[in-house]
Order: C-alpha cells, then sequence, then structure tokens
C-alpha cells in the first residue's frame, strides 16, 4: 500500500530535524529533573527497540516520564510504571514483526473504508508520536482519507492491568489541525453520517475486545496532560463526549466503556460501515497477534 502516514508540517512550520533538536534539548533539560527515572526509562526502551531492530527511540519517545503522560496527576515513577507496562503487555500480544514497525514508526494498515462518491478513508495504526500524541499514549489508531495526509480523526491508547485484568486505557482522541474543519464535515457525510471520532473510538474499542481486554478506560476533563492549556473553542469536552458514547463515571482515569456488543451490517450505509470497522479490526488483531505468529511458525 501507498505511505499515507500523514506529515503533520504545516507551511512555515520548522523542519523535521530543527523539531527533532528541539525534543532532544527539551529531554536533555527535563532529565535533569528526574534524573533516575530519566536514565531507567532511557536504558529500558533502547534495550526494547534493540531487541526489535528497530532502530534508536527518538528524543519524544525518551521524554515521556519526565513530562506529563497519559494522566495529568501521575508522577515520573507513575509514568515509568505505565510505560514498562504497556511494552511488555504490547510484546506479549503481538508479534515481533508487528512491534519492530510500530516502534520503528511505521504506520500499519486495518481497513480501507469504502465511502459515498467513491472515496476510501485509511484505517491504520502507528506509534502515538507518528500522529503528535505521543503525550497521550503509545499506539494511536486514526482515520485518513485516501490521496490526503492530514488525519481526520486520531485516538490514543496505551495497555495496562487494572485490578489485574488487561485494559486499554484512552488517553486522548483529537481531530485534524486547525483549518481542517471542512474535512471532518465532508468525512462524515462521506461516511453516510458516521462521524471521524465515532469511527476510531469504534476502532479502538473493537481492538480493546479482540486483544481480550476487559475494560476500556478513557480519560477525563480533569486528568487530560492539557487541561492546564485547555480552551473550550479549542479543546473536546470529553467527559460529555464519553458519556454521550455509554461510559460510565469510574476508574483510574475518570471513564469507563462497557463491553462493546456486536455490531450488525444491516440496514447499509453507516452500519456497513461500522460493521466493516469492526471486522477488520478484529481481523488485524487476529493477523499481527503473538499466537498467530507463533503457530505459523510451528
Amino acid at each position: 500500500m501507498t505511505n499515507y502516514a500523514p506529515a503533520f508540517v504545516a507551511p512555515g512550520s520548522p523542519s523535521p530535524a530543527a523539531r527533532r533538536d528541539k525534543a532532544m534539548r527539551l529531554y536533555l533539560l527535563r532529565s535533569l529533573l528526574s534524573p533516575i527515572v530519566s536514565t531507567r526509562w532511557a536504558r529500558f526502551i533502547r534495550r526494547y527497540h534493540s531487541a526489535f531492530e528497530a532502530g534508536s527511540p527518538p528524543a519524544r519517545v525518551l521524554l515521556k516520564p519526565v513530562r506529563s503522560y497519559i494522566h495529568l496527576r501521575l508522577g515520573p515513577e507513575g509514568r515509568l510504571d505505565v510505560l514498562r507496562g504497556h511494552y511488555h503487555l504490547f510484546r506479549q500480544l503481538f508479534s515481533r514483526e508487528c512491534v519492530r514497525r510500530v516502534c520503528a514508526g511505521e504506520p500499519i494498515f486495518i481497513a480501507d473504508l469504502a465511502a459515498r462518491k467513491g472515496s476510501v478513508y485509511h484505517l491504520a495504526i502507528a506509534a502515538s508520536t507518528r500522529v503528535s500524541m505521543q503525550r497521550e499514549g503509545e499506539l494511536a489508531i486514526f482515520l485518513v482519507k485516501r490521496g490526503h495526509e492530514e488525519p481526520v480523526s486520531r485516538l490514543s491508547l496505551a495497555f495496562a492491568r487494572v485490578d489485574g485484568e488487561l485494559a486499554v486505557l484512552i488517553g486522548g482522541l483529537q481531530g485534524p489541525r486547525v483549518g481542517h474543519k471542512r474535512d471532518v464535515i465532508d468525512a462524515t457525510r462521506e461516511l453516510h453520517g458516521l462521524r471521524p471520532k465515532d469511527a476510531t473510538l469504534l476502532a479502538a474499542r473493537a481492538f480493546a475486545k479482540a486483544v481480550g481486554a476487559t475494560a476500556v478506560h478513557a480519560i477525563a476533563n480533569r486528568h487530560h496532560v492539557l487541561e492546564r492549556q485547555r480552551d473550550a473553542s479549542k479543546h473536546a469536552d470529553y467527559d460529555a463526549y464519553w458519556r454521550e458514547r455509554g461510559a460510565a463515571p469510574g476508574g483510574p482515569l475518570g471513564f469507563v466503556f462497557p463491553p462493546l456488543g456486536e455490531v450488525a451490517a444491516e440496514g447499509g450505509g453507516r452500519a456497513a460501515v461500522k460493521a466493516a470497522i469492526v471486522t477488520a479490526t478484529r481481523r488485524f488483531v487476529i493477523a499481527h497477534s503473538q499466537a498467530a505468529h507463533a503457530h505459523a511458525l510451528r
């Protein structure tokens, strides 16, 4: 497939090299505030990338435990625990090749969603750094129109153990950058009325169900890492959105979704798109799971 991963470089933005240099300077400065945690994390994630032949982790990955991450009130030690927990679970659940590709920054295709007027939307998963959501989780599920670079929706998540059970943590859900509102309107119309963020949320819930997670936890406004910068005109009201989609208050992030029920394809249109998302996500997990890879080697 064509590499349709978003570039996220607006006109007048610093070059990728300049952004990498800035991230490295920030990492070096913040590491001075939590040198022990920074050293432990850098050692862990560098060894992890090396074990999977994924290249060196970028500065934005090295930064994760020394700035706010996934939950506003987590300290450096807590962030380190969440990060290491995710990566231990990730390698247990998915094949070596899948882990390598994600850690290397490659997007992995989940589905092509047929839309109105011959349009097609790609659903994919990648490292959260790929779509500028590195503070809200480790993996990102995103939706992008064929021939475009800007995702119309992107959702970040991580694996964790909550009360001893496998869970998925949703740390953020974002649309496109400013100036692309029309893209969301067009996508909703072309996807038969299914809003892009509803599509990525459904994919995340189907993803959680397919890996055997017992719960999907979603971040509340008060816990979100960008809460201090929150502006009602710029940031989504997560609390209202999660409630509208069936989540109840509770859990470590503020909201918990009930198990995803069956999604029927009858009726065509939006129902068919939703069914395609769930089916393709389940097939993706099966195809890239550790169990499937081990079976193929027998």
